[in-house]
């Protein structure tokens, strides 16, 4: 492990961000068709969130103590952090994928991260795309507004859950910009983020299980398939995920990591066919090319091997 460390920090700030931007599609890839196993395996979105902000906390608050770091914590910006990246994203995107399919959060999630990022950029901060930027929002867009026309005039499903992707695009479009523009560390990130959605979560859970609402408690739920879900949610996505994230940021930028990390589930919707049974018709595939495009915005990659090319000519 120690080697590994060495070898990433001998790379560039650019190569550097590439490998976290790896990382994160694997696990971001891995989530979506883990997220959507939960209406298969029968447990709640309340559940899966308790056991990810939980276990995450209460791994990360020992170390923080033991390192006596823990000032940054009582800053207001992370709590905010945790309310936009961890709590609310979490909240929605878990209760979209109990109601929608992969593709759907491909579609409207991941298409929709570039759009958000962009829109927030401007109306916060007043930076304009740059033209690469602005072609890639306008066949976003071009292609959300088709296929949900398509999908409308077709008869096919389009509900809360959608709607509920959306808004969890606009969510994480802002968490990613306080990432870039506060100038928190990876590891404060992903400790704030973790420990105050704990905070702020469990306590509503705690609550919810008293009552005893139907449903919670992970009641019926066979064992494996808890440990898979919390392992998984909690140290892979909410620590591991979170780190490679904020790296990505930190070197690359909100707009472009964030652009880059959307294209894996777009991956996973695919692999939702034969692993999960879903369907997929030729809307969503239309959806999937053009936000696909989109995100990786190809024609930069064009113009750089055309410059190279001219310039070995000469």
């Amino acid at each position: 492990m120690t080697h590994l460390r060495q070898l990433f920090y001998q790379l560039s700030p650019t190569a550097q961000g590439y490998v976290c931007i790896v990382l994160t599609m694997l696990v971001w890839g891995s989530f979506s068709l883990l997220a959507r196993l939960n209406a298969s395996w029968g447990i709640s979105a309340w559940d899966i969130i308790a056991v990810r902000f939980g276990v995450s906390a209460g791994l990360l608050l020992p170390i923080l103590i033991y390192r006596q770091n823990t000032a940054f914590l009582w800053q207001p910006k992370a709590v905010i952090l945790a309310l936009f990246g961890g709590v609310g994203y979490s909240s929605l995107v878990y209760s979209a994928f109990l109601l929608a399919p992969v593709v759907h959060g491909a579609v409207f999630l991941n298409g929709m991260i570039p759009v958000a990022t962009a829109l927030l950029m401007l109306l916060l901060l007043k930076k304009r795309p740059d033209h690469d930027t602005k072609i890639a929002l306008i066949l976003i867009i071009i292609t959300l507004t088709l296929m949900t026309a398509l999908m409308l005039i077709k008869g096919l499903s389009f509900g809360v859950g959608d709607v509920l992707f959306v808004i969890c695009a606009c969510c994480w479009a802002g968490y990613g910009i306080m990432l870039k523009e506060w100038g928190f560390s990876p590891w404060q990130i992903m400790c704030s983020t973790a420990i105050w959605s704990a905070i702020l979560y469990l306590p509503i859970y705690g609550v919810l299980l008293y009552l005893g609402v139907g449903g919670l408690g992970f009641g019926g739920v066979s064992l494996s398939h808890a440990i898979i879900q919390g392992a998984f949610h909690s140290v892979m996505v909410m620590i591991f995920a979170t780190m490679t994230y904020s790296l990505a940021v930190e070197r690359l930028g909100a707009f472009f990591a964030g652009g880059l990390a959307s294209l894996a589930p777009f991956l996973s919707a695919l692999l939702a066919v034969p692993l999960l049974g879903e369907s997929l018709n030729g809307v969503m595939v239309l959806g999937l090319i053009g936000m696909g495009l989109g995100t990786v915005q190809p024609w930069r990659y064009v113009g750089v091997l055309k410059n190279r090319l001219f310039k070995s000519s000469r």
